[in-house]
């Protein structure tokens, strides 16, 4: 006696085919106590970021506002001329065009620890930060200003 046994397995799936379709839904927008702006917008596939410094308003996705867009502060064009890089002990950083107001210094080692923090003003268009006795390494060093940013590595040596 022969015992056939036959088994039939199907499968069946279901599925949505999204076709000339933004996979996105509209968040939010709130007002921190502090004039913080938020808007998001949340299941993007892509984003993009503004930032506007005055009562800082922050936006983010593609359902934004013209205001939103036309938000971005102007960043003034400064060429900045680091030397000496290796530095020993001090460092200069060099504008092209003056740089007006406190200008804030930060360093960070490459563990991206803040090392060194200092507000500044430029003389003659140039900053010089000094008394640097760090160990010797690889270093990141940011300048921000009203307008002006600026960031590269150093070099700290003997």
């Amino acid at each position: 006696m022969k015992i056939v046994l036959l088994l039939f397995i199907t499968f069946t799936g279901y599925s949505q085919r999204l076709h000339h379709q933004m996979l996105s839904s509209q968040g939010t927008t709130s007002r921190s106590s502090t004039g913080i702006i938020v808007r998001q917008t949340i299941g993007q596939q892509s984003a993009i970021g503004n930032y506007r410094d005055s009562n800082l308003i922050v936006g983010q996705g593609f359902q934004q506002g013209n205001k939103m867009k036309t938000a971005i502060p102007q960043v003034i064009s400064v060429t900045t001329t680091t030397y000496p890089n290796p530095f020993v002990d001090s460092v200069n950083f060099q504008f092209s065009s003056p740089v007006t107001g406190p200008i804030k210094v930060a360093l960070f080692d490459v563990m991206g620890r803040l090392v060194y923090y200092k507000e500044k003003v430029s003389i003659n268009n140039i900053v010089t930060i000094d008394n640097l006795s760090f160990a010797q390494g690889e270093y990141f060093v940011k300048l921000t200003a009203k307008n002006y940013s600026y960031s590269t590595n150093l070099l700290k040596s003997k």
